[in-house]
């Protein structure tokens, strides 16, 4: 009897085992737009659990459902989310609806908080990065060019030079007005300030910070304009804030492999408008049998009139006999600049390795950028090296990390910052009827002097403007910098109401500057010679615990406060020639050895910095009409005197949406007021708080002082001067 019972009760068990067995089925479909367009990457979540499909490329998918009360939720960006019970059905075809996901964007606002974009009381413009690389540029700023409003940007120097964002317009008349931008969390100084000199004359920009960020990893950029929404960065955040959150796996449907490869020609298309009609000289004299090759500020005699005149480039024969033969005086026309110019080209190949896991997802790339300018002999290279993962501990507890590493350089970054060693400069200089192309050949001895033009029975080496080749070939401003930089973070949330963030970040420039001048240039007769080292290291290190919840059905607030410590260290070296000096001891032997003692100039400065702040922030709503945001952040600045490195940044702002509270009709999908007010303070550079004495060249003079947040000018007394 005992043993019956046992056999009918394992065949219950078995009875419902195989009853599960015969409900398990596949439901296959298709998910679709209601214009009838297919849907790729559509997530489809059996309702209740973790089980879950991608609809595939042609929008279609395939999932194993327990019975017939499953239900499937359909869910994709910018479409209204669908739950559809299964019932009998083994094909389950779907048509999704678009939402007003425009309305409800979602966007990344100050310390990477995530807002509803409608509740702001302040400016945020967020941009796709797919946008940006619609044409891969060098440097990702290019791409924000009209796609954003109130922002100005600016590129004068080419692929390479610093590119200037200002954000609602100019704050300040001492400053570049320059954002600040944030990378995963990393701050990125990016000044219009990086600019070298090596020789008298000779600016070069190597550009801004900001362009060692590979375009091909970002995933959106928020812009915010105004000081309410930057206020949280303190100081730095001054003149707005640029936050860049690059590609991880999260979007991956599984490991996968891709490549991308963009090559852009360009060519320039608009020159400066110079006159064609007469040859340079003091008056437009149709007798004149010479032409003045040292003058471009007057007018000689007309081109392309049948007058002949004795001008450069001489011929071997007028050199070696000394008598100048007229030449028909013809004009080069207006196309003779565009003759120097070469077609530019950057290619751009990234690989990148992703993927998605239940508990963890990441995302590797390798990119390569060459760029070869217009200017001849002008070149930029980058290798970008990223990984940006992530990974859930448990239920609670999430780490993620963002690494990245940067070797950008050049063999040569052309002077076009300065006007004296700028070769586009020297293009307009030239008289009209000198064609440029007769320039190439610009040694008139070989690595002693240029072949530059000269008045007619004159010493050649005296020459008025230098040759454009020469100065495209024989300056060159070499560099390479190593930038290492990237974040961890870890997220806690203690319930669904209190979480805590836990993050530290780090960024480690280090760069390398190489100068060589040929012998010839009319402000460097025997050449120059230089190295300049840089390196520079942030990091910080930030909490920041909230609260969220909700008063009662039509009221909801968070609550936020957190901390940051921020060290900065820099360092500058250089070994040149002086400017103007001596130059090289043997002719372009580039080595610092080859410097007379008396002609070395050194310089050496270092400096560091502590920032320590605590904020405090809050958002409050009713009922998904008003909204008011509040933040408070107190800084303390080892650069400031002690008894007085405290400084305020307060800021509240509101928005209030006019269409929730009446009914606007149909017509009228948002109608939103806002009104915000801010506050900010500001500290300075390292060892400024003290009257200090500066080697200006040859006169030592007083600097400034700073005294808390004033700046006091004190008169320059000249101490020492030396003729």
């Amino acid at each position: 009897m005992e043993k019956q019972k046992i056999n009918l009760f394992l065949l219950f068990i078995l009875g419902m085992f195989c009853g599960s067995i015969v409900a398990q089925k596949d439901v296959t479909g298709s998910v679709s737009s209601m214009g009838g367009e297919l849907l790729p990457g559509v997530s489809v979540i059996l309702k209740g659990t973790a089980t879950g499909v991608y609809t595939d490329f042609d929008g279609n998918y395939s999932i194993e459902v327990p019975d017939t009360d499953a239900v499937l939720v359909f869910s994709y960006i910018g479409m209204i989310t669908q739950e559809v019970s299964v019932g009998n059905q083994t094909t389950v075809n779907v048509e999704m609806e678009a939402s007003s996901e425009a309305l409800d964007q979602v966007v990344v606002t100050a310390l990477g908080i995530s807002r509803e974009k409608k509740s702001l009381g302040y400016s945020v413009s967020e941009v796709d990065g797919e946008d940006i690389t619609t044409v891969t540029q060098e440097n990702a700023l290019n791409g924000l060019n009209g796609r954003v409003s109130g922002v100005q940007i600016n590129s004068t120097g080419g692929a390479g030079s610093t590119v200037s964002v200002v954000l609602r317009g100019a704050s300040s008349l001492t400053t570049d007005n320059q954002p600040l931008y944030v990378i995963d969390g990393v701050p990125l100084q990016s000044s219009l300030t990086n600019i070298g000199s090596v020789g008298s004359g000779i600016a070069v920009d190597y550009g801004g910070g900001i362009s060692d960020i590979n375009p091909d990893d970002i995933a959106s950029v928020s812009v915010l304009k105004g000081p309410s929404a930057a206020a949280l960065y303190g100081s730095r955040g001054g003149n707005g804030v640029i936050l860049i959150t690059t590609k991880s796996g999260k979007k991956s449907k599984g490991l996968g492999i891709s490549f991308s490869s963009s090559n852009v020609y360009e060519t320039p298309y608009r020159f400066l408008e110079k006159s064609t009609l007469f040859a340079n000289g003091s008056r437009p004299d149709p007798n004149t049998s010479q032409i003045d090759e040292t003058s471009s500020g007057w007018v000689g005699p007309e081109l392309d009139k049948g007058l002949s005149a004795i001008q450069w480039p001489y011929t071997a024969e007028e050199i070696e006999t000394g008598v100048g033969v007229p030449r028909p005086l013809t004009s080069r026309g207006r196309n003779n600049a565009k003759n120097f110019f070469k077609s530019a080209m950057t290619s751009t190949n990234t690989i990148s390795l992703e993927n998605n896991t239940d508990r963890m997802n990441y995302r590797m790339s390798y990119t390569n950028m060459r760029h070869k300018g217009f200017i001849p002999n002008s070149d930029l290279e980058r290798n970008n090296f990223s990984i940006n993962s992530g990974f859930d501990v448990n239920d609670k507890l999430r780490i993620t990390s963002s690494l990245n590493y940067v070797i950008s350089g050049a063999d040569n970054r052309p002077s076009t910052t300065d006007r004296n060693a700028n070769p586009l400069q020297a293009i307009y200089d030239i008289n009209p009827h000198i064609d440029i192309r007769d320039m190439k050949d610009y040694w008139l001895v070989e690595g002693q002097s240029q072949h530059a033009p000269y008045n007619f029975g004159e010493d050649p080496s005296d020459f008025e403007y230098n040759n454009p080749y020469f100065m495209a070939n024989e300056i060159n401003n070499g560099f390479e910098r190593k930038r290492f930089y990237g974040n961890i973070q870890a997220d806690y949330k203690f319930s669904d109401k209190l979480s805590l963030m836990l993050r530290y970040t780090y960024n480690d420039s280090r760069e390398e500057r190489e100068t060589k001048i040929s012998s010839g240039f009319n402000r460097e007769r025997n050449g120059a010679y230089g190295l300049v080292n840089l390196d520079g290291v942030e990091s910080n290190a930030d909490f920041l615990l909230t609260y969220k919840d909700q008063l009662n059905e039509n009221i909801d607030f968070s609550l936020s406060g957190g901390g940051n410590r921020r060290d900065v260290k820099n360092g500058y070296v250089s070994t040149q020639t002086k400017n103007g000096g001596s130059g090289l001891i043997i002719p372009n032997l580039f080595t610092l050895s080859n410097i007379a003692a008396d002609n070395i100039d050194y310089n050496e400065t270092h400096s560091r910095e502590r920032v320590n702040s605590l904020y405090a922030l809050g958002n409050i709503g009713y009922r998904d009409m008003v909204f008011i945001d509040a933040s408070l952040r107190n800084d303390w600045s080892s650069t400031l005197p002690e008894s007085d490195n405290s400084f305020l940044y307060p800021s509240v702002s509101s928005s209030v949406l006019v269409n929730n509270i009446f009914d606007m009709g149909h017509n009228v999908s948002l109608f939103k007021l806002r009104v915000g007010w801010a506050q900010a303070g500001n500290d300075t550079s390292p060892h400024n708080l003290f009257t200090i004495l500066s080697n200006i060249g040859d006169c030592l003079c007083l600097n400034y002082v700073l005294v808390g947040l004033r700046q006091v000018m004190i008169p320059v007394h000249i101490i020492y001067l030396q003729y």
